[in-house]
């Protein structure tokens, strides 16, 4: 299996290999028609040349920050907006007009004969449509390219030009257009400032006539705010209210803490609840003294000396501890009761003052404190427009340089043009021209149905292929005849001979589907091929309406098988003989009367076998059986026929038609005979011949195979 399919692979690459060399013609035609239509293209071509100029866009900021700037919010289509104004109309129109270009393109664009709007408008389109705007990535740096190709002879300087005059205009227009919004803002501005600042005269009347009003006496400050003293007594009596209240509250919970507690249990606790230290000495020494009666204890007992004086000292700590615990719930209640006292009197004078606030609130407080409230409101607002408007005033004569040149674009050699490339077109029109070529060759392959191939006689036709003739054969009677020509014939006459359909049969019929297919010519030469290897051979021309055999001979065609048919001449009197021993001649012939219905006639019959009596070989040349009835008539009384087909002539369709018009005839189709067949293009055929072209010849097989020199025919009897 896979030597199979190896050959197979192989068999489809050399098929395609074929049809190229087939149609090499066409290839090469298309071919060199597709390259030197690139080339000529590729010079008449106007020389695109370029230039680039790269600018670094930011957004409006002073180039020395005098007051403290806010921080910029990245702002996405910053620099796509740029793009787009640097694409705009007022800046190529203002390029347009700065540099003459109208001028400078009347010639060379055919502006001349335009309205001076038109040219400029075209003149402007052109720019445009030259003009490629683009961003460095990750970075404000967009580059501003024009690719030029007018005006010829100096469009790689006039691209540079006005490369450099883009950024210098949109740098201009920018600038002029930042300052015109910051000059409309500041305008804004004033105004607003103006009407604040009325709106704060306004309020400040209004809290003067409230305060004359109601005669309220204020302090004032201009940084400050306004304010009644009793209301300012008021808010500070308020905040000693509530430390009092706090301090009252921790007093009392420390008393009745030290009230609710046991003896033992305020005098653990004791020194927590008041930081006396003289207590905490006592409360120590009572423990270090019950320390040491216990240890007295474990020792010595309870009537000793030293045991009875450790006693007395804790009885005296105990009473001592007592006493003390006791002016502790004393004080804890004198200094809860004195800050009591204290809040009591404070919330006595709060509830007067207040009553006293009531009283001024209704009589015109509130009002007063409103219309402050309002004065101050206005003066924030006011002096906030104020400080915005005088730092934009100072900062709109700073410069600020939004849009700078980081690289100039600079005029290319006049060799420099970046289009057309000469190479990489010529490289394109050679493969294309190849694509375009081979697509051809085998498009006109697909849609040609002619017979290629001996697959395709015997696909399609159902016949086996007894002959391949190559092209460029002539007669053997010509000098120009090529010897090796010769094997073809054989090589037929060997298949028809031991063919299984005309065993022993000596009378054949060479016939085509259509004219012009070869089939004089291969009778001739199988015949001259015949007569050669020792077979007596006679040709009959039954061809009456286009005869050629006796061109090929260069014989008159006077008598001949029309007249022997007619009674005018016999046989033996219509004969030529050939210079060739055993091969003779029977021409057409020619009647008065004409020729139509000759060969359906007892006497074509006759002849036949009267030609079969003499001879070893009797070949016919017939007409093109389609069209021509006498091929049909003609065809069932020889032992076989042989059709011929030229390779690559005629449709598939015209032999299939003249194998069915002899098989219907009643005809013997020995096989068919392919004629003219490029053997150097067509594999296929090539090794069929290469044994029989380069074998080597050996002493008599030489000489009985080689075609001998021709020799002048001449008429007999």
């Amino acid at each position: 299996m896979p030597a199979t399919t190896n050959t197979q692979e192989t068999l489809h690459f050399l098929d395609y290999w074929r049809i190229i060399r087939a149609r090499k013609e066409v290839v090469l035609a298309v071919f060199f028609l597709v390259v030197l239509t690139g080339i000529i293209f590729t010079l008449a071509m106007p020389k695109v040349y370029r230039a680039t100029c790269v600018v670094q866009v930011k957004e409006k900021q002073p180039d020395l920050p005098v007051f403290q700037q806010e921080r910029l919010q990245f702002d996405p289509l910053f620099l796509r907006t740029q793009f787009e104004i640097i694409q705009s109309p007022p800046v190529i129109e203002e390029v347009v007009r700065r540099q003459g270009m109208v001028g400078k393109l009347s010639e060379a664009g055919g502006l001349a004969n335009l309205s001076p709007e038109k040219a400029f408008d075209r003149t402007v389109k052109y720019v445009t449509k030259a003009l490629r705007v683009q961003n460095y990535r990750d970075t404000n740096l967009i580059q501003i390219e024009l690719n030029y190709h007018e005006p010829k002879g100096h469009a790689h300087i006039a691209a540079a030009e006005t490369a450099n005059k883009i950024a210098e205009v949109y740098r201009e227009q920018n600038q002029l257009r930042v300052r015109r919004v910051t000059e409309g803002a500041l305008d804004a501005l004033k105004v607003a400032l103006d009407d604040q600042k009325r709106k704060v005269v306004e309020a400040s009347t209004r809290v003067e006539e409230i305060r004359r009003k109601f005669n309220i006496t204020v302090f004032s400050s201009r940084t400050g705010t306004e304010s009644a003293i009793d209301k300012r007594i008021l808010t500070r009596y308020e905040d000693e209210r509530v430390q009092l209240r706090m301090e009252m509250e921790s007093k009392r919970t420390r008393y009745e803490k030290a009230i609710s507690l046991s003896p033992r249990e305020l005098n653990d606790a004791a020194p927590y609840l008041v930081g006396d230290p003289a207590l905490a000495a006592l409360v120590k020494a009572k423990r270090e003294a019950e320390a040491r009666r216990a240890d007295a204890m474990s020792s010595l007992g309870p009537k000793h000396p030293e045991v009875i004086s450790v006693e007395a000292t804790i009885a005296q700590l105990e009473r001592q501890v007592t006493d003390a615990l006791n002016g502790l719930k004393t004080g804890l209640k004198h200094e809860y009761e004195a800050v009591k006292a204290q809040f009591d009197t404070l919330e006595t004078e709060l509830n007067r003052l207040r009553a006293t606030e009531i009283t001024s609130e209704a009589s015109g407080y509130q009002e007063f404190d409103r219309a402050l409230e309002e004065l101050e409101h206005a003066r924030k607002i006011a002096d906030a427009l104020e400080m915005r408007y005088v730092e934009e005033e100072i900062e709109i004569d700073i410069p600020a340089t939004t849009v700078e040149v980081i690289t100039p674009a600079k005029a290319a050699e006049a060799d420099d043009f970046v289009s057309p490339n000469v190479v990489l077109n010529i490289i394109l029109s050679v493969f294309m021209g190849l694509c375009a070529g081979m697509g051809l060759a085998y498009f006109v392959e697909y849609i040609d149905t002619s017979v290629k191939t001996i697959d395709d006689v015997e696909r399609f036709m159902e016949l086996p292929v007894i002959g391949v003739i190559p092209q460029k054969v002539e007669a053997f009677t010509d000098k120009r005849a090529y010897r090796d020509h010769a094997e073809a014939y054989r090589m037929l006459r060997t298949n028809v001979r031991f063919s299984e359909r005309v065993k022993k049969g000596r009378a054949f019929c060479i016939t085509s589907g259509s004219m012009a297919e070869g089939k004089s010519l291969t009778v001739f030469n199988l015949a001259y091929v015949c007569a050669q290897l020792g077979d007596k051979v006679l040709i009959v021309d039954s061809d009456l309406h286009r005869p050629r055999q006796h061109k090929i001979l260069g014989v008159p065609n006077t008598v001949g098988l029309a007249n022997v048919i007619v009674g005018e001449a016999t046989l033996e009197e219509a004969v030529v003989h050939t210079e060739q021993e055993r091969l003779d001649f029977l021409p057409s012939g020619k009647l008065n009367t004409g020729v139509h219905g000759l060969l359906d006639t007892p006497r074509m019959k006759e002849l036949v076998q009267e030609a079969l009596g003499r001879y070893d070989l009797v070949i016919f040349d017939a007409p093109p059986i389609i069209g021509v009835s006498d091929a049909s008539l003609l065809v069932r009384e020889m032992d076989g026929v042989l059709l011929v087909v030229q390779h690559r002539k005629y449709p598939r369709s015209v032999s299939m038609r003249a194998k069915a018009m002899v098989e219907n005839a009643g005809g013997k189709l020995v096989g068919v005979v392919l004629n003219k067949i490029n053997i150097s293009q067509d594999y296929s055929y090539y090794y069929h011949y290469s044994y029989s072209y380069y074998s080597p010849r050996r002493g008599g097989e030489d000489a009985e195979n080689t075609v001998k020199p021709p020799k002048v025919p001449g008429k007999k009897g």
